[in-house]
């Protein structure tokens, strides 16, 4: 009995490693899985997806003035190919932006959405070669664009202004001016 035992368990172990053996083989076959295959395109080895890089970290964000307004953590996503911001306002708001360079636009995109259901959605934007400047435009009101730009003032703090103007661009005015202060 015990040798008839012994037997079972051998092929049942020789079963299983057989079958084993064969899944991976059927899952190296459909996936295309090969030393000729291309690894997936790296995102953060395009130059351009770096451009954003200076507002990474965790923050603590004022006005101008020094009065807190919230804090910030700002981190990559997505294998480096996006930007992921989760803020949390003083008075309680809270929100999450996403923003990526998106190569056929040739343009940085942000997409925000706020505790109160507030989204804006930054569909095109430009860089001085210091400052990452985002437009928004809404078919509701055509005349209105609001700028939102980011400028590193050292390595420690970003400013980030909106503006809006109600004439195309012709003038603007101020919505807010924050400071994010990266936390030691």
């Amino acid at each position: 009995m015990r040798a008839q035992l012994t037997i079972a368990i051998a092929a049942i172990t020789a079963i299983s490693a057989s079958h084993a053996l064969a899944q991976t083989a059927t899952s190296s076959a459909q996936s295309g899985s090969s030393s000729a295959t291309k690894a997936p395109y790296a995102c953060g080895d395009d130059v351009e997806r770096h451009r954003f890089d200076f507002w990474l970290g965790a923050w603590n964000v004022t006005t101008e003035g020094g009065t807190k307004v919230g804090e910030s953590v700002i981190e990559t996503a997505s294998n480096g190919c996006a930007i992921l911001e989760n803020w949390a306002g003083a008075r309680g708001g809270r929100g999450k932006s996403l923003n990526s360079y998106n190569p056929e636009q040739k343009q940085w995109q942000q997409f925000w959405i706020g505790s109160d259901g507030d989204v804006h959605e930054y569909r095109s934007s430009q860089s001085d070669g210091k400052s990452l400047i985002f437009f928004m435009k809404r078919e509701s009101s055509p005349q209105k664009i609001v700028r939102l730009t980011f400028t590193p003032i050292d390595k420690d703090t970003v400013r980030q202004h909106s503006e809006v103007s109600e004439d195309g661009g012709q003038s603007w005015k101020t919505e807010y001016d924050f400071y994010y202060h990266r936390k030691q």
